[in-house]
């Protein structure tokens, strides 16, 4: 089986794409273990240090996939836009490959987007907790497409799914904004959040844990960016998180956590509002409108999730997906 899979990350960005990339892959490849596996990406170098396999670009992914439509047996396409701010060249392009002629090989397409838009796919994940409600929409584009919908949709590292559910709390609360943090959440907000008395871990860019490695003590323990493995040994040793509303939501999920998050731009507000509801996580203003007072009292609140996660559900939809493929 040959799979390409066409993903964007960055260290600007953080590497949420290419997370749930690898997590798939690794659960197509227990169905598939002689699976050769093609990345598509312009970020060739982060690509192949991430994935540890062949990288190839070009830059119209219509054409080249369209040459090697006979030797492709699944394509994976996780697009780097959320709805409003579509590419509308690329969106063509993808239309285009659902398209080609004679196609054989598959697509599974991911997205979180909070509002539904029209997919050209054979496979369809969504996992915004509330993408249950857009059903009738998806299915207007086509009535064929199957469907993986709502928060168990979420593709959670198999280690996640029991490895780390009983590890002991070593820190109180974890401080992770991700990627190069373009708004340098974790500078801004550090004296704030330092000066809370609560053992605390800070997972930091480089660039700024330079500047605050001078500042730990018993108190703070002051880290730089680590791999996903890593990262989640130190989130499941912490009894709450700080973080934008992004992946580390459903991941705390998992292992049974609450956090608090401060959105950086309004499609976050909307993820991150609608984790609250299921009273997960507590979401706070916009990060430039919020005022270190609030924040401050916030995370002296101690918080354990109301809805609490389901192993066999998340187990059940992974199957599922695998299955179908």
């Amino acid at each position: 089986m040959n799979i390409l899979c066409y993903c964007e990350s960055n260290h600007k960005t953080g590497f949420g794409h290419f997370s749930r990339i690898k997590i798939l892959i690794t659960l197509i490849k227990k169905k598939y273990p002689k699976a050769k596996l093609f990345i598509f990406s312009k970020n060739k170098k982060e690509a192949k240090e991430f994935f540890k396999t062949k990288i190839v670009y070009s830059k119209n992914i219509f054409d080249y996939i369209s040459k090697k439509k006979k030797l492709l047996d699944l394509v994976v396409l996780d697009p780097p836009y959320y709805e409003g701010k579509n590419d509308k060249i690329l969106n063509q392009r993808l239309k285009d490959i659902y398209l080609i002629e004679d196609r054989k090989f598959r697509i599974l397409k991911l997205t979180d987007e909070t509002k539904p838009t029209a997919h050209y796919c054979d496979y369809l994940i969504n996992d915004f907790p509330l993408s249950t409600a857009f059903i009738k929409k998806y299915r207007l584009t086509n009535n064929k497409m199957k469907l993986f919908l709502g928060i168990y949709a979420f593709l959670y590292p198999s280690m996640l799914l029991n490895k780390f559910l009983h590890k002991n709390k070593k820190y109180d609360l974890l401080i992770a904004f991700g990627g190069n943090d373009p708004n340098n959440l974790g500078m801004k907000f550090f004296e704030t959040i330092k000066n809370n008395r609560q053992k605390k871990i800070f997972i930091l860019n480089k660039n700024t844990y330079k500047k605050l490695i001078k500042y730990q003590d018993k108190y703070n323990c002051i880290k730089p960016i680590t791999d996903q493995k890593n990262f989640l040994k130190l989130l499941s040793c912490s009894k709450m998180y700080l973080s934008t509303p992004s992946n580390i939501m459903f991941e705390a999920f998992a292992l049974n956590m609450s956090g608090v998050v401060i959105p950086t731009q309004n499609r976050q507000n909307v993820m991150g509002r609608s984790f609250q509801k299921m009273k997960i996580v507590k979401n706070l203003n916009l990060f430039k409108n919020l005022k270190n007072n609030v924040l401050e009292k916030n995370l002296r609140i101690k918080t354990t999730p109301h809805k609490r996660f389901n192993l066999y559900k998340a187990i059940d939809m992974q199957n599922k997906i695998i299955k179908s493929l």
